[in-house]
């Protein structure tokens, strides 16, 4: 009887830590910075939807003159954005640099800033883009998603 209810005491605890919301660290965050640059690298659009949800806030700025095309977009036209663009982008080299990761412990929330500086090739134009990104993760039904999600456009240019 008393290995029984060890074992049930157990199972609980274990079952309640299991289901316990992930904690957002620098260590984390930069996990997913990795996992977004590959992602983006090979076309592989399933780690993007990983961690956006509908209720994400997305801003991009594809205008590189001070924030002027900064546009707010919803979560399924980004979705359909990067599923028409990026099997467009062959040979895509990306550099990020981590300017700042700020850990929020009492909301379980973190923000990360890039820079990001990324060569591609677009239907055989080859394209050097600097863009600075602020996303900003927390728990959503005991998984990591993205809040809120800018990218301003700092530079582009057409190389050879």
């Amino acid at each position: 009887m008393n290995k029984l209810v060890c074992v049930a005491i157990s199972l609980l605890l274990f079952s309640g830590y299991a289901s316990a919301n992930p904690t957002l660290t620098e260590d984390v965050i930069k996990g997913i910075s990795a996992e977004l640059k590959q992602a983006m690298e090979n076309g592989d659009i399933a780690v993007f939807e990983k961690y956006l949800y509908p209720g994400s806030k997305i801003v991009i700025d594809m205008d590189p003159s001070n924030s002027a095309g900064q546009v707010e977009v919803s979560y399924d036209d980004y979705m359909q954005l990067l599923e028409m663009s990026l099997p467009l982008m062959q040979n895509a080299v990306l550099h990020d640099e981590v300017l700042s990761i700020s850990i929020d412990d009492a909301n379980n929330q973190a923000t990360i800033r890039e820079k990001t500086n990324i060569t591609v090739e677009v239907m055989g134009i080859k394209v050097r883009d600097v863009s600075i990104s602020e996303t900003t993760y927390g728990i959503v039904n005991g998984q990591i998603k993205a809040l809120a999600a800018t990218d301003q456009l700092v530079s582009s240019e057409q190389i050879e």
